[in-house]
This record gives C-alpha cells, sequence and structure tokens, in this order.
C-alpha cells in the first residue's frame, strides 16, 4: 500500500481545502438565516406587545423602528440565499441597525413630558439592548459580521452621545473631576442627580463594554469556525484517503498514525489475484479500451476485498494483492481471505458472463491464497512510503496463484491456509466448490514441495 506524501496527500489537501469552504459559506448562509428570523420572530412579538400596551398614537413611532429593524434584516439573507455576497452592503446595513436602535433608545419620544430629556434617556439602562444586538450577530457563524456589528454599535451610540453631550444645558461630568476633590461632596450628589448630567466615564465603561463583548463574540465564532474546519478537514482528508487505501487502513492511519512506521511480525493471509490471458488482450485492445478494463476488473475485485475486511496491498500491473490481517490480526482472517477468494471467482464469472452475451470477450482470473508469517510495516523514506508486508509468505502466495495456469485451476491454495481455517472451526469445502486436495508441489524460492489444495474452473 503506497503513500505518496507529493500526491495523496496534496490531492487530499485540495479536497479538504474545497469542503472546508463549501461547509463555512453553508454555515454562514445558515446563520443569517437565523439572525434574520429570529429577528423577524422577536420583532413580531415585540410589536404584538406595543400594539397591546400602548395607545396607537404613541406606538406608532416604535412600530415604524420595527418595521425598519424588519426590513434591514431581509437583504443580506435573500442575497446569501441566492449565493450574492457584498463586501460593503453589510457594514452599511450594521450602521443603519445601530443607528435607529440608538436613535429609539436615546431620542425622547414626541409624546414624553418636557422634563424627559435626552441626558435621562442616556443614563437609563437602556445601553444594553445594543449588547443584545451583538450577541444576536454571533448567530451569523461569521466573525466578520460580529466585528462590524460592534463597530457599527460604537459608532452610532459615539454619535449620539456626542449628540447628547452638546445640547444646550448639558453638564459634563467624570470621576475625573470626582478623584482629584475639585467637587464637594453635595456637589457630587446634585450632578449625580441632575437631569442634564452627561457622564464622559460612563460613556468610556460603555464602549470598553461593546469592544469586550465584540471581541468575546467574535472569537467564539472563529473558534467555532476553527473546529468546523478541522472536522471537515479530517472527512475530507478521510474521504480522499479511501480513494487510495482500504477503510480498515485508513481508520488506522488517523488513528495509531507513526504506529504504523514501527515493522512487526504477524500472521497474515495473503491473496493474489490477476487476469488470465491478459497478454493476448493488450495485444487485440487499444490502450484506452485496455486501461478501462483493467479499471472495471479491479473495481469489481477491490469491493469483493473490502466486502470482507481485506487491505489492498497493490496493483502488479493486471494484479492485485489483497492481506488479510493488517494492520492488526482477526482470528478469521484465514476464513475471510477464502471467502474473498470465492466470491472474486464468483464476481468475475458474472461479469464474464455479461460481457459474453454483449459479444465482448471472456475474462478468466486465477487466484492464489496463503497464510503464514509475514513483516507489516513502512518502507520508503520520507517522501513516498509503502505500507506492506513482506516475506516467504507473499512470495509462496504469488508463485501459488501462477500454479493456476500449470494445474489448470481457478484458485490454488496452501495447505497452511486450509488447515488455519479448519481451526477457525470452519470447513473450507463449504467456502469454496470443489476444493479438493492436489499433489505437493514445488514453487519457486521453496526447496520443499508444499501441500496445496485447488479448485476448478467448473461451473
Amino acid at each position: 500500500m503506497t503513500i505518496s506524501k507529493s500526491g495523496t496527500e496534496r490531492a487530499a489537501g485540495r479536497a479538504a481545502h474545497r469542503d472546508i469552504t463549501l461547509e463555512l459559506s453553508q454555515e454562514e448562509t445558515t446563520g443569517l438565516a437565523y439572525v434574520f428570523w429570529g429577528r423577524l420572530g422577536t420583532l413580531g412579538l415585540l410589536a404584538a406587545w406595543v400594539a397591546v400596551t400602548i395607545p396607537f398614537d404613541r406606538s406608532r413611532i416604535y412600530l415604524l423602528a420595527i418595521v425598519a429593524f424588519a426590513l434591514l434584516g431581509a437583504p443580506p439573507y435573500l442575497l446569501a440565499r441566492r449565493g450574492i455576497r457584498s463586501a460593503w452592503l453589510t457594514p452599511i446595513l450594521l450602521l443603519l441597525d445601530a443607528g435607529i436602535l440608538t436613535y429609539i433608545l436615546i431620542v425622547p419620544p414626541p409624546f414624553a413630558a418636557p422634563e424627559w430629556t435626552a441626558q435621562i434617556n442616556l443614563r437609563l439602562p437602556n445601553f444594553i439592548y445594543l449588547g443584545i444586538f451583538l450577541v444576536g450577530m454571533a448567530l451569523s457563524y461569521s466573525p466578520t459580521h460580529v466585528v462590524w456589528a460592534g463597530v457599527a454599535s460604537v459608532m452610532a451610540w459615539s454619535a449620539g452621545f456626542a449628540w447628547v453631550a452638546r445640547l444646550p444645558g448639558s453638564l459634563l461630568t467624570s470621576s475625573h473631576d470626582t478623584l482629584n476633590g475639585s467637587m464637594t461632596g453635595q456637589a457630587i450628589v446634585d450632578a449625580y442627580f441632575d437631569p442634564r448630567s452627561v457622564s464622559l466615564t460612563n460613556w468610556y465603561n460603555q464602549l470598553v463594554f461593546l469592544a469586550l463583548v465584540t471581541g468575546i463574540l467574535a472569537l467564539s465564532v472563529w473558534r467555532s469556525r476553527r473546529l468546523v474546519r478541522q472536522r471537515v478537514a479530517t472527512e475530507a482528508e478521510y474521504a480522499a484517503l479511501s480513494r487510495y487505501f482500504s477503510p480498515n487502513l485508513v481508520g488506522a492511519l488517523s488513528k495509531q498514525g507513526g504506529a504504523l512506521d514501527r515493522p512487526s511480525v504477524q500472521p497474515v493471509a495473503v491473496l493474489f489475484a490477476d487476469m488470465v490471458g491478459f497478454t493476448g488482450l493488450s495485444e487485440r485492445l487499444a490502450p484506452d479500451s485496455l486501461v478501462a478494463l483493467l479499471r472495471e476488473f479491479h473495481s469489481r475485485l477491490v469491493q469483493v476485498a473490502f466486502a470482507h475486511g481485506g487491505t489492498i496491498d497493490k496493483y502488479i500491473g493486471d494484479a492485485i494483492m489483497v492481506n488479510f490481517g493488517t494492520p492488526k490480526p482477526q482470528p478469521d482472517d484465514p476464513v475471510r481471505a477464502l471467502a474473498c477468494a470465492a466470491a472474486m471467482i464468483a464476481e468475475i464469472r458474472r461479469w464474464s458472463a455479461e460481457r459474453e452475451a454483449r459479444g465482448e470477450s471472456a475474462i478468466e482470473v486465477g487466484v492464489g491464497v496463503h497464510y503464514g508469517d509475514v513483516i507489516v510495516g513502512n518502507i520508503g523514506d520520507a517522501q513516498r512510503l509503502e505500507y506492506t508486508v513482506l516475506g516467504d509468505t507473499v512470495n509462496v502466495a504469488s508463485r501459488l496463484e501462477r500454479l493456476t495456469r500449470e494445474l489448470g485451476c481457478i484458485l490454488v491454495v496452501s495447505g497452511d491456509l486450509v488447515r488455519a481455517v479448519g481451526r477457525c472451526g470452519v470447513d473450507p469445502s463449504a467456502l469454496v466448490d470443489g476444493l479438493a486436495l492436489s499433489e505437493a508441489r514445488t514453487v519457486r524460492g521453496r526447496r520443499a514441495p508444499i501441500e496445496v489444495w485447488c479448485a476448478s474452473d467448473e461451473r
């Protein structure tokens, strides 16, 4: 199983970037929907409350302000639904939002008593509604929107404060005047209760409050987006890796990481399967047709291998090598390997029948399976790693697959595999029809003959 940092990781990175961008864009659109419908629902309840509790001649100005708020919340949401993003529209609409809200909080209504002044409104806790406005913008799932809402709130509230401070009769006070001792105790009390008093210290604290809330909310939204990025990146990389590696190996790569770099010796069932007569086909077919044929052949074998929990080790021309027992051995590895071999043969037979029905050439497969100890681990260098199995078991499995031509069989398995299947409490003949003991064979690389079992191509 080859792990190429120069190819696979770049492909996974590009896929992850595309998925992250799409996911965040969808989250922002959903967030704007929450902002819009949340605002609409809140304003609807507020309008009903105002209409019930305040006579219309007094409540109409508030109702008009509520309608204005509702209208200002619609454009960002409707444009986002159509995929239209505007860098300048959002700040303008947020500034209008904050401006209207500040106006309502500071300017006395026309029906108020003459004694009720803008200076008094400035001293009321009305300011907290700007904080609620900021908190609501966190639903947009955009740190930029939160920051712009904070900037708009600071600008609108500062403009309102400056207007009140410049009104005739306004008395500016600050904690500095109190702390430096320039005012007597009675003067401090009188200034505090004076309806014309405008405290600069309150304004400073309000700006600090807005800045802190904006920063905390923006950081919270940014962190939430970062978690989404990490989740989507992990999922995208996992999906990209799944195109190259077996699912069980992808899981091991994501969980164990560097643990796969340490070689180990463990029992593994190794399966080799290749296309019989591939050389003749390659001479008759055009390159694109030959590649398409190989892809479908490999695809069918891979699906069967994955269905039986196998790990695709490598492709060798028209052949495929599958391991059962990597990265972690399982008690039923031999059983799944033999069952996979039988399923591969059945799948290629079905495919060959479909091809023959279309007037195309038949396809045959040869399969060899062996069971024994192998060396498992990553080999290669920092730029290109191959997670694979090495050793005599691999060589024997490959030789057994080659024996299918010599013996006229479609499947050749070793006696070691058959006995391993029996130790699992499974009858090998129940997995493969016609599996029978053949005479011992000598394979290249082995001095002693090997006990082999064969299954013919009788259908």
